[in-house]
């Protein structure tokens, strides 16, 4: 609800990383500890090129690589909406990174490397309702942020191929392969239900999906919770691969494993 938003915008939840642990900030329009003295071009800098107001270069735990796909017009309805909130005044905590990933020479390093700033370029060749859908994942939804690979360095390959998050354990499963959370033969009324509710035929949510479900996508409007199932549906697996023999293995061999096994 409303409160749960409000207490979230006030920052402080950890976001541990094989890099450190990063805070996240206050984000209510509080002038002395929030973003109250931010103006629209500020926070459309923030999401479209991960700098603060300021110039600071953020973290890409903020997931600006994604976030740079959103237009001007949903920024500023976001900034909007944050404007409305009630300030609340909450310290912001310093960041507990080693060294040298608490370096701002590191980070543009980093940014020159895995980051550039972008806008969404629809489909021409697919309808508006599937780029929509698009528009959801990629940018507003950043489902890459888990659903993808990642290297030493922590850049997401942009893909939705399925992809460990170290810090926890959890694997988030490919989104591309019918063989682990692909959704290419689900109907997509399924597909709607199980992002709006966490569960639908032969499926359920659990982890930090079912996070996502209860903090975001269950309040998305049916609208685009069906054209993100038709983008999703519609993105092709890897090819099929070829099953290897299976070894020959002679007489001794099975005999030793029966004994072992009994």
């Amino acid at each position: 609800g409303a409160d749960a938003v409000q207490r979230l915008a006030a920052g402080g939840r950890a976001l541990e990383t094989p890099f450190g642990t990063l805070f996240a900030p206050n984000i209510t329009p509080d002038r002395d500890t929030g973003i109250g003295n931010w103006g629209a071009d500020d926070f459309w800098r923030a999401l479209h090129d991960g700098k603060s107001k300021g110039g600071r270069l953020l973290y890409p735990a903020f997931p600006y690589t994604s976030y740079t796909k959103v237009s001007r017009a949903d920024a500023d309805a976001l900034y909007a909406y944050l404007r409305s909130l009630p300030p609340r005044q909450v310290q912001n905590r310093p960041h507990a990174l080693r060294f040298p990933y608490d370096s701002q020479l590191a980070l543009a390093g980093w940014r020159l490397l895995y980051f550039k700033p972008g806008v969404f370029e629809p489909e021409p060749r697919r309808d508006a309702r599937w780029n929509r859908g698009a528009y959801l994942v990629e940018g507003l939804g950043h489902c890459a942020a888990c659903h993808s690979t990642r290297n030493r360095f922590g850049a997401s390959s942009e893909g939705l191929e399925g992809g460990l998050i170290p810090t926890i354990g959890w694997y988030a499963p490919s989104l591309t392969s019918d063989a682990e959370a692909g959704l290419g033969k689900w109907k997509e009324e399924h597909i709607v239900q199980l992002l709006g509710t966490g569960v639908a035929p032969g499926a359920s949510v659990t982890g930090p999906m079912a996070e996502v479900v209860a903090q975001s996508l269950q309040h998305l409007t049916p609208a685009d919770l069906g054209a993100m199932a038709a983008y999703l549906k519609s993105l092709p697996g890897p090819a099929p691969r070829e099953r290897e023999p299976a070894p020959r293995l002679d007489d001794q061999v099975l005999q030793e494993g029966s004994r072992l096994y009994g």
